[in-house]
């Protein structure tokens, strides 16, 4: 008999879920062919793994088996939630353990060989998070419940359904973009001296969410620009006012679809000083060489140590520096001087999409800028998403 929850009141959790059912066999299929090539009987997504159930189910906490021989996948969702994808999930409040223990036995995994996604860190997917993402607690319980059933790391296996992108999702990576780009549009509109920081901050914030982007923090600075190493603000930089010659810096995060992306567009009020001027135009150079050099089949390795080695040519340094589009880490995650070590044998392939932003810098390294947004790669490299031109936007 599957699990049965007691009878709780609680209101239904509703999330935004746009995608087709098409989309879902997609993902599904995938799935389980991944799951079945690896030798894994099922694929489980237990609690603590919200990015990956939100994957597979578009609910905004849930727990998943999904059998690889076709059988229909057995979900568990918090609160009475439940959608077009999910119509009859079973249902929990705050009981994981037992229902997700229940589940695969109720799946007839008592001896079977069970993926874990989200166990460790994995190439394509959770690649910041090396001791992966699950609930301890809960888990150790229901490998207690099965002691004769093997539990080995999966992430990849979904992992690698993410990190190529169906039509349905670059739609939705577009749809972010231009949310992205009109929140930059209104930070060009307001950026003047003697404007409040908080208030500058919560305009661009408010003007996003009324285009409908999920919530995720704005990323700014916002000091003179002969500051060395402006301070990063991921909230209202209160007690901060623009002046005169503010460097306006940031992440614009929007998400569409459940697909995260970013774009960094530099600002300063007053002109672009001189000593800038050839350290711009180097990124921009790498920016576009690293667009011919992202085709399918190219390793990582290669193109890291191509993006950190091109600025000497000029004189002058530069670094790989980009993370994935999609559902938060759907790619690689490479900040500034990264080797990529664990990620160089990884293939680039069509259908890939990323925020690249690499950085420019003089050669003692006391100016740098970067730049850049969300591309795609084709047969022919890779495809800005973006509109905005190259470079830093003056505001005088």
């Amino acid at each position: 008999m599957p699990w049965k929850p007691p009878q709780r009141a609680g209101a239904t959790v509703l999330i935004w879920a746009g995608y087709s059912l098409a989309e879902r066999e997609r993902r599904w299929t995938a799935a389980r062919v991944n799951a079945a090539k690896a030798g894994f009987d099922c694929i489980f997504v237990p609690l603590g793994n919200g990015v990956d159930g939100r994957y597979l189910t578009q609910l905004r906490c849930s727990s998943m088996v999904l059998p690889t021989d076709g059988r229909e996948p057995i979900v568990i969702a918090d609160r009475s939630s439940r959608n077009d994808w999910v119509p009859e999930p079973w249902q929990t409040s705050r009981e994981w353990a037992e229902p997700m223990s229940e589940a695969l036995l109720d799946a007839g995994m008592e001896r079977a060989r069970i993926g874990v996604v989200g166990l460790k860190g994995g190439k394509a997917t959770h690649v910041s998070a090396t001791d992966g993402v699950v609930n301890h607690t809960a888990f150790s319980e229901v490998m207690r419940r099965l002691p004769n059933a093997a539990f080995e790391d999966a992430t990849d296996v979904v992992g690698s359904v993410r990190y190529i992108k169906s039509e349905e999702e670059i739609s939705f990576i577009k749809q972010a973009v231009a949310i992205a780009e009109a929140g930059i549009d209104e930070m060009v509109k307001l950026a003047r001296p003697g404007l409040d920081g908080a208030l500058f901050y919560a305009a661009v914030t408010e003007r996003m969410l009324e285009l409908r982007t999920e919530y995720y923090p704005l990323a700014v600075s916002v000091d003179s620009i002969t500051v060395r190493k402006p301070t990063r603000y991921m909230n209202p930089p209160i007690g901060k006012r623009l002046e005169s010659d503010t460097l306006i810096t940031n992440e614009v995060n929007a998400i569409s679809g459940a697909q995260l992306i970013q774009e960094c567009q530099p600002i300063v009020l007053g002109r672009i000083p001189d000593q800038w001027k050839p350290v711009i135009e180097l990124q921009k150079e790498v920016f576009e060489a690293g667009l011919e050099f992202m085709k399918p089949g190219t390793l990582f390795g290669d193109f890291i140590d191509f993006a950190n080695r091109f600025g000497e040519k000029r004189g002058m340094k530069t670094s790989v520096f980009m993370h994935g589009c999609g559902y938060g880490d759907d790619g690689p995650s490479l900040g500034p001087g990264s080797k990529g070590e664990r990620i160089r044998d990884l293939r680039m392939e069509k259908g890939n999409a990323w925020v690249w932003k690499p950085i420019a810098m003089t050669a003692d390294e006391r100016i740098q800028f970067v730049w850049g947004g969300s591309v795609l790669v084709t047969d022919r490299g890779g495809e800005v998403l973006f509109k905005r031109s190259h470079g830093m936007i003056s505001i005088t």
